[in-house]
């Protein structure tokens, strides 16, 4: 279940929305390139926000920092974890060598968001409260946000009493708050929480909220809503309910299709999780389909997207009933390899 993707909504620093900078070309970049990163259109974002760093001044630390950390935010949509994994260190280093404090904290937030997707969970978990040691003043916004990163790690641990724990202690902070907080997102985890503790009623409902809204924020067609029907969908499939299950997929592609170029992973979990629907639905042939398009996408994204492994694994197996055992075992080892190798590279790799 792909129920907490919706990690993938990054906190936009309120210093990024107070910095200035004397050069007019930089101002117009990034005032650009936050609108189309909150449009959903990322790909159009990336290339602002690169030509707003070259036009950052000489000496201008600060705005170079939170420009490289919005950045970071463009390629965690964009799923290039690598790139923002880059961008976010060089950004955190700046900040912690100038000694602001609480933008090292956003950005040690940002970075851990990164490693819990990438299932680097202790490392995760120990940039976040590092984050969280930062904050001397309220900030519960920004504590908000860390509780709920360090709960989907949990949850992913299968811990999900903790999890639901610091969910809605991340949903208490911020109720009574003003400071602007996507509280959708955590109603999202919460019916997630829900979910895996098979109260399918409080789950839709939790979801049902989320979506609504996002929907009311975000609009109707913005790429962040299918993380929600997805879930409402793995739901749905999940009590048997496959003719709803199928509509919120269905209603998920059709909001990424038009710009699929930018979203092929998200894509591909989409068509896989259909899939998994229609084979508990018994229509093989469009399960078939569905996991076969998905395996499609997910082997040309093999590289940067190593979780793509666990949709061609699922293929193959379906390949091997099939009697294609050659075809299957050729999908099965280059899933293998790309979990290896995403586990050589992470293994190899110490930021500290």
């Amino acid at each position: 279940m792909h129920a907490l993707y919706a990690v993938m909504l990054y906190l936009v620093s309120a210093q990024a929305n107070a910095v200035s900078s004397d050069s007019q070309d930089f101002t117009n970049w990034v005032r650009r390139g936050r609108a189309e990163y909150l449009a959903g259109r990322f790909t159009a974002a990336e290339p602002l926000f690169l030509a707003a760093l070259r036009a950052v001044k000489p000496g201008d630390e600060g705005v170079r920092a939170t420009t490289l950390n919005e950045l970071g935010d463009v390629y965690v949509n964009e799923d290039e974890l690598a790139k923002a994994e880059s961008v976010y260190l060089e950004s955190l280093n700046i900040f912690k060598r100038i000694g602001d404090k609480k933008q090292t904290a956003v950005v040690l937030r940002n970075l851990g968001a990164v490693y819990s997707i990438e299932r680097r969970d202790s490392d995760a978990e120990r940039l976040l409260k590092q984050g969280l040691k930062l904050l001397k003043e309220p900030e519960p916004a920004l504590r908000a946000q860390m509780l709920n990163t360090i709960g989907i790690i949990y949850y992913r641990q299968g811990k999900n009493n903790k999890a639901e724990k610091l969910f809605n202690q991340a949903l208490e902070l911020v109720s009574g708050s003003e400071s602007p907080f996507d509280i959708a997102e955590l109603l999202h985890n919460l019916g997630a929480i829900q979910f895996a503790k098979h109260r399918y009623e409080a789950a839709e409902a939790f979801l049902q909220r989320a979506l609504h809204l996002t929907e009311m924020a975000q609009g109707a067609s913005h790429p962040n809503i299918v993380f929600t029907l997805t879930a409402i969908g793995n739901l749905y499939t999940n009590i048997g309910k496959y003719d709803e299950a199928e509509q919120q997929y269905q209603r998920a592609i059709k909001i990424l299709e038009p710009i699929q170029s930018q979203f092929d992973t998200r894509i591909a979990r989409i068509l896989h999780s259909l899939g998994i629907m229609y084979t508990k639905a018994g229509k093989k042939s469009e399960a078939d389909a569905a996991l076969g398009q998905a395996a499609i996408i997910a082997r040309r994204n093999l590289g940067p997207n190593p979780d793509m492994a666990a949709i061609l694994e699922s293929y193959s197996a379906i390949l091997k009933t099939q009697g294609r055992s050659r075809e299957a075992e050729d999908l099965r080892v280059e899933a293998r390899r790309a979990r290896v190798s995403a586990g050589l590279v992470i293994n190899a790799h110490s930021p500290f």
